[in-house]
Formats: structure tokens, sequence, C-alpha cells
């Protein structure tokens, strides 16, 4: 298309005109578009002059040269990153919109009758158009300004031009070009005895007065309507005309120790502005008599002042740029030309400041600002000993802010602070599941029938029944005829499975809000459902739910997705081998497939050690660790209780981080951060905060080797965390009442149970009959806690290999710097050296030296030795601990002592 537009010619135009027949008569091999063929001038030959014409003529006009342009950037994008970026949609989008009021603005001028004829490719069929209507509504003339602004507004919002810059950098151009013709003209007009040499911006030392003769003195010429400095008594010309706007020239002379140097050429000093003296220095009595004559040349000091062209805003943004952790005011110069403002004492943060100023405003020339442009020029200054008198600087007011207090922010908020480019895992990915898998009508009819049967051989009639399959189980609806009792259909389980030949058979009696009885049947032929066909479900992208969770599909075959975050936590048991590790995968990759790095965070506890280690290669993309350990899936019990006492450190900081912003979720919180509506004061930085899901494989292995010690993070995490985003989801394999606890049945009100092997642990987990009769293999039993019956449901299944393609995936893929740090708990127990022992027990001492010398640690030992009862031994045991002298509990095994010999346990005394 570039070609073709860039190699077309009006001479093509006959050509063009090609219709649909013509196009038949090309593969006819008719003889007048062969001649049409040889006759064309457009380097893509026919085919390109009718291209190039439409574009031309029935488009933008030649401004439609840019949408190749743009393509071809659109290519790259493609090819590099796969999509197109915000910046560059949004520039093209400008640049097109640019290119079609160009082409309306061309089509306003072809408009006007006096304005010379223009070919109507420079406006094209769309730009005609417009500028007709418009000409229409508001005239020609006011079509033109309309299109014009509309032009200048799109160009700087589109292409975010900075008009304040643009200014600055067009002035600071157009002075240097104008500088240029000046320093020629004038050593051009410089006389025969004009020295050579150049003068430097520190060669420039002025000699004693009483050695110069009046020719050495300087006078404002101002005969050419700019301010030009030159020696008395010389004939040089006076410069080229110049602005007002523009900054003075200084010519100085290179004073040397005798009298009559040759004047040099004119050079422009550029320097930072130096540091006015507090007291300027006396002037020699010798000038008195230059100074009359330079004062009788010179306008009044008292005159009006002309209006001060520099920019305060821009000035004050860029010295905030440069010091963002200091106040900073700019305040406009003085009236008084001598006067010299002393309140920046600071001479670094001066010099830096005035840096600054002299960027925002072109440049300063020999010490004065160019906020003197459009001042009359003040009396010169003799030049003696470098003496440079500021005239009218800028008050700038650096104020040192106070002592501030700690800063309190989560540990893992510098990831807030690092942008990456993350990329959702796609669809193809996932094996794709077979719709055509559908139970057969037949079996349906004759499972019916025989339910039918059943029923009638213990005499209970029923009505009105209906069959609604599912994937993996059919549930069959009627209603009881009058004067049936529901208790007497349910304890009709066994028969009905029986005569059905069925794995389990499990009866609704009744089914909530409908008034009939279910009775849900395992098909022949079950049908697995795939991952992949949940994610697809408009239910999985409901943007109301903020963490998804494919749960799999119902007895009737609809896709049912929970959302986490109004559990708020998930406890999951059942037998080994029916489907709880694919049901955490599957939580795990729902998350991953909607969530961005930035807003979701792991914590994995898998005592098994071989199930969740896939997930380690996301450490610096989805996990959160613990500065205290060394791994990131969590393995032993010990780790797994640091890391959850880590996870309740973290809580407890969004808490103060929410109560200091006054609200009441993370919702609120986050949102208010994005708007920007919470600032960071008193010491506290606020920043979006992730959800963090905590996931325990075995919640049974924990309970048996740290008992209490795993319990009471849990508890305190499934009572509090759901405010500041912190969920948990706890699996285990025996769901007794010693492992699924009273607390943590409480806390859970969320619950799936897959096959039990008993009524007992079936009413464990979601306190009710049910989950014995499942079949496995995925069939689980939800309680989301806010219904009266367990939904029944298909688990989605995922497989190892998907959830590695998953994983290497996200790995891929450049994560953060750092993986997100919970809190350190270390500090809180002491560290070693930094508890305080003014509240230590009396044999604090003994007990720490008994432990060293045994190697091991016990409370029982404590007991026996020094004759105590268990709450005073269990006391000093833990202060040990937060002195760092033994080592956290290891479930029945003795605590690990941390020091060698009584010698180290003295240095540490």
């Amino acid at each position: 298309m570039l070609i073709a537009l860039l190699s077309y010619t009006t001479h093509d135009e006959a050509n063009a005109q090609l219709t649909l027949r013509d196009m038949i008569g090309v593969i006819r091999g008719d003889e007048d578009l062969r001649v049409r063929f040889e006759t064309t001038h457009n380097w893509l030959g026919l085919l390109g002059a009718v291209l190039a014409h439409w574009m031309y003529t029935s488009t933008i006009g030649v401004w439609s040269i840019c949408i190749p342009v743009l393509m071809l950037f659109w290519a790259r994008a493609l090819f590099t990153h796969q999509r197109l970026g915000p910046l560059l949609t949004r520039r093209s989008i400008a640049t097109i919109g640019t290119a079609t009021l160009l082409s309306a603005f061309v089509g306003t001028l072809q408009l006007v009758p006096w304005m010379f004829t223009i070919d109507r490719e420079w406006a094209g069929a769309i730009g005609q158009f417009i500028a007709g209507v418009i000409s229409q509504f508001i005239g020609t003339a006011g079509s033109a300004v309309v299109l014009l602004a509309a032009l200048a507004f799109a160009s700087v919002i589109g292409f975010e031009i900075n008009v304040g810059t643009l200014g600055v950098r067009l002035r600071l151009l157009v002075s240097t070009m104008k500088d240029r013709f000046a320093r020629h003209n004038v050593s051009a007009a410089g006389d025969d005895d004009a020295g050579d040499d150049i003068l430097t911006d520190e060669a420039t030392m002025a000699a004693p007065v009483s050695d110069r003769d009046d020719n050495d003195f300087i006078k404002v010429d101002k005969s050419a309507g700019g301010a030009v400095l030159k020696p008395l008594g010389t004939d040089a010309k006076p410069s080229r005309q110049r602005n007002d706007e523009e900054p003075a020239e200084i010519i100085r002379r290179n004073a040397g120790p005798q009298a009559g140097t040759p004047l040099a050429p004119s050079v422009r000093i550029v320097r930072p502005l130096p540091k006015p003296p507090a007291t300027p220095p006396p002037v020699d009595e010798g000038v008195e008599e230059p100074l009359e004559q330079h004062e009788a040349a010179t306008p009044s000091a008292e005159q009006p002042e002309q209006p001060n062209i520099l920019d305060m805003d821009l000035v004050q943004r860029r010295l905030s740029a440069l010091h963002p952790n200091k106040s900073i005011s700019v305040q406009p110069p003085s009236t008084d030309a001598g006067e010299v403002d002393e309140d920046v004492t600071d001479e670094d943060e001066q010099d830096d400041d005035e840096s600054v100023v002299e960027e925002a405003t072109g440049y300063v020339e020999n010490g004065r600002g160019a906020e003197a442009e459009e001042e009359p020029q003040p009396p010169p200054v003799v030049p003696q000993r470098e003496r440079i008198q500021v005239q009218r600087p800028l008050t700038v007011m650096v104020e040192q802010p106070a002592g501030k207090e700690p800063e309190m922010a989560l540990p893992g908020n510098a990831l807030y602070d690092e942008e990456i480019r993350f990329q959702p895992p796609t669809i193809s990915l996932l094996v794709q599941t077979d719709e055509s898998s559908e139970v057969d009508d037949s079996e349906l009819q004759e499972n019916a029938r025989i339910l039918q049967e059943k029923l009638e051989t213990f005499r209970i009639r029923i009505e009105n029944l209906t069959v609604q399959p599912g994937p993996v189980v059919t549930q069959y609806e009627f209603v009881p005829a009058a004067g049936i009792k529901v208790s007497q259909i349910e304890s009709l389980a066994d028969d009905i499975a029986l005569a059905l030949k069925a794995q389990g058979v499990r009866i609704i009696a009744p089914i909530p809000g409908r008034g009939t009885v279910g009775i849900e049947i395992p098909n022949h032929k079950p049908a697995i459902v795939r991952f992949s066909s949940i994610i697809k479900s408009p239910k999985y992208h409901n943007p109301d739910i903020k963490l998804p969770i494919a749960m799999g599909k119902t007895v009737v075959g609809e896709v049912y997705c929970a959302d986490l975050t109004k559990m708020p936590h998930l406890l999951i048991a059942g037998a080994t081998g029916k489907g709880k590790s694919v049901g955490i995968n599957t939580i795990i990759a729902s998350l991953l497939y909607k969530m961005h790095p930035r807003d979701l965070k792991f914590v994995i506890i898998d005592p098994k050690r071989v199930e969740m280690n896939l997930y380690a290669s996301l450490k610096h993309h989805f996990m959160a660790v613990s500065p205290d350990i060394d791994e990131t899936i969590i393995t032993s019990p010990q780790n797994a209780v640091a890391v959850l006492k880590s996870v309740v450190e973290e809580m407890q900081q969004r808490f103060s981080l929410l109560a200091a912003a006054g609200q009441r979720n993370i919702n609120d919180y986050n949102s208010r951060v994005k708007d920007g509506k919470l600032t960071d004061k008193g010491g506290i930085t606020h920043r979006p905060m992730p959800y963090i899901v905590v996931i325990i494989d075995e919640l049974a292995d924990l309970m048996m080797t740290a008992g209490k010690e795993v319990e009471e993070p849990i508890c305190r995490l499934a009572q509090l965390a759901r405010a500041v985003g912190i969920h948990c989801i706890v699996a285990t394999q025996r769901p007794s009442v010693d492992v699924v606890t009273g607390l943590i049945k409480a806390n859970f009100p969320a619950r799936i149970a897959y096959q039990v092997s008993s009524r007992i642990d079936s009413r464990t987990i979601i306190d009710g009959s049910g989950a014995e009769h499942l079949i496995g293999n995925g069939d689980m039993l939800f309680a989301p806690g806010n219904t009266p019956k367990p939904i029944r449901m298909q688990n989605a299944f995922i497989s190892t290999e998907e959830v590695e393609e998953l994983c290497d995936w996200i790995g891929r893929q450049k994560g953060y710097s750092t993986p997100y740090m919970l809190p350190s708990i270390s500090n809180k127990r002491g560290g070693g050296h930094g508890s305080d022992g003014g509240d230590r027990d009396v044999l604090f001492e003994d007990a720490a030296r008994i432990f060293i010398q045994l190697q091991q640690a016990s409370v029982s030992t404590l007991q026996r030795r020094l004759k105590v009862g268990y709450a005073r031994a269990a006391r000093i045991v833990d202060e040990l601990e937060m002195a760092g002298i033994v080592g956290p509990p290891d479930g029945a095994k003795g605590r690990q002592v941390l020091l060698d010999s009584e010698a180290e346990l003295e240095a540490y005394l």
C-alpha cells in the first residue's frame, strides 16, 4: 500500500476506473485491459493505481499515507510484544484523527472562491464532506477556525505535547540563531586592532581602575533597539536589531595589567548564577566620572518595568521534581533592582535550584537571569575582580521538612514501584473438552421406569417426574403424592441403589425452595468436566467476582463458579485419591488465569512435599515468602508455623493501614489508593494491597506435629483476615474432630466434601450426611455457607501436564526482582541479643545452663531439674526462645538448643 501511494500519479486516473466486469475481463484476457496494464505508471501496476486512486480521492486524500506507516508500527508491535500497547494505540488514533482534520481543513480551503486551485487529492471525499457540512452551519471562515483549533487540540492531547516546554525550546532556538548572526556581524565590524583571543568563563578578571583610561569603561547603547554594551571611545557599529524578549549580549574586555589592551571579539558567557555577596563591595572613587556619563545615557531606574515573562509555574514544577522531599515555593522578582534575596542560606540547595531555573528559562548570561529580558538595562558594573551584581533574582523558598516518623508500609509494597509486563495464560495451554458426550436417552428412560417401579413397591406414588441429566450424575425430580412422608423416601436410598445397580444414590428431600424431592443417580458412562470448559463460561468472567474459583458443573450440567472473597475461607476434606489435590490445582489455576501478579499472592504449605512443587517457579510472580525461612513451597512443620505467624503479622500491619486510612475492607482501600484519594502522611505509605491466599494441602499432618501452634494462627486468620484480603484454603484427608476442631469449623463456613468412608466423617465436614454416597473422581458436595443444603457437582479436572504448561508459561515471563516479602517474626521472638532482660525469670540463667549441658530443651526437663510448676517452666522456655537460646517447638520432639557451650552463654549474658 505504501509503494502504491508513493508512486501515485494523475496520469493513471483513467486506468483506475475499473468495474467488476473489467475485473472478470482480466481472467478472460481482454485486450483493452492489456493496454491499460501497459500504460499504467504505478509501481504496483494496475492494482496499485486503483488502490492509490481510491485512497487519495475517496478517503482523506494524501494524508491517508499515514495508514500504511501506522501499519508498519502495528506489525512491529505485534511481532515484538504480541499486542498493541496503549501508547501506540493512543498515538495511532491521534494520527488518524489529525490526518482527518487536515483533510477537512484543506477541503475548507477548496471552498474559498478567491483561493488558488487545490487538487482534490489533498482533501479526499471525506475531507470535502466534513468541510461542506461544517461550512453550511458556520461558514467557510468559521469552519477554518474550528478545524484549526481542533487540529491543535488533537495534536497537543494525542501526542502529549508540552506547550510550555515547546515555547521555551523555540525561544532558545531563535535566540541561539540570532546570537550567531550578531556575533558574526560584531566580529566583522571590529577594527584592525581587535585581538584574536576569545574570552573564556574564567579568564575575565578586571584590572584596577587606576590603570584604565576612559576607553576601558563600558556604556550601554540602546539606539539599535536592543541592549548592546560597547566600550566608550570606539566606533564599533551596533549589532543588528534585536527584539525585547532576547537577553542582552554582554561584550567584555580582556582586562590586562596595562591600559590600551586591544578589544577581543564579543562572546556570550553562559554560567550558573553565583551566590550574591551579603554586602556589596564599595566602588572605587575613580569610577565616578564614567558612571555619570553612563547615567546620562541610561534611562532612570525608577521608570516602570515591563512585565516579567518568566513562567513561575514551570520553574516551581521543575524545582519540586529536583527536590521531591522539600517544600519549594517560587516568588516573583523584587521591584528593587539592587535587592538580593538572602532567604536561601543553603549553598548547595541554592546552586541546584538556580540550575533548574536556568534550565527552565533557557540560560543565564554573566550572572543575570533570563527574567531580565523585559527590563531596562541597569547601571553597568565596572569590571573589578570579577564583581558581578545580581539584578532582581527569583525568591526560591526551600523548606527542609521536619524529621518524619518511621514509615509504616507493607514489606512487599516495593513491588508496586516496579512494573512488569505480564501476559495472562492462554486457553491453548489446556486440553479442550469434548462437548459431544451426552447421556443416552434410553438409559435415562430405563432408570426412570425402574425408579417408579421401586417406589411403587413400597407404596410410594409420585407425580410429575422430570429428568435433568448432568455430566456424571442425573437428577430425577418428582412430587410425592398426597399423604406420603418425606422420611419414607429418605430411608429407601440403599434399596434404590440396589435396584439400579448404582454405586451411590443420594436423596434430597426436599429440594430447597422448590417443593420437590430429588434423587441423584450416577451415569453408567460419566463424562470428564475439563477445566477449559469452565473458564470459557461467561460466569467465570463475571466482573463482580473478585477471586473466581472454577468449581465445576452441577448435576444439571450448569457451570458453577464461586467467589473466594465471599466465602471467605474454604475447608476441603475427603479420602485419599478422591480429588482433593486436583481440586486445589483447579482453584490455583482459576486464580492464575484471572489475576495479575500485583493483585494476588500465594502462601502454599505442602507437608507431602510432592504435590505443589510445580508452583515454585512462580516465586517472583505470585508467591509470598517469609524472610525467616528459605523455602518457597513450605514443607516442614517448623517453617509452616513460622510462615503462618508471618501472615498473621501481615494481617496486623494491614489492619493498621486500614485504620489509618479510615477504610473497612481491602476493596475500598485499594479503590481509594488507585483514585489518589489517600496521601502519604504521618510516616504511613499507602499502596494497593494484593490478595493473599494461604493454601494448606494436608492439615492433619501439621496438627499431629505442631498441634496448637498451627491451630492458633489458622483460627486468627479465619476470624479476622477477611477484611484485609487474606483467605485460607485448608485441605485434609481425615476429617476427624481432632483435626477439624470446633474452632476451625466455626471459622470456615464454606466447605467442600469429597467422598469419605463413613457418615460420621460426612457430618464432621459438612454437618450432614451425603458425602459417603459420592462416587469419587472429583464428585463433591459444596456447602457455600449461605444455603441450607450442600450442592453436588463434578469438580473440573486439570491434569499435571496442564499445570506444568501453565507454570512454565508464567515462569518464562519476567517477574518482579524480589518476591513479595511477608513480615519477619525473628524480631518479635527477640532475634538473639535484642531482648530485654528486665522481666526475665530469676531462674532464666540456670535454665539456660541446664539446656546447654543437656543439648536438648523441654518444659518437663525444667520441671524436674528446677522443681517448678508447668506454667513457670513453660514461661521460662518461652523467654529462652525469645532470647534466641533455644529454637521453636518441633512437635513431640525437644526444642533445639542454639548455643553450644557455656562460654557462648556467658558472652551472650
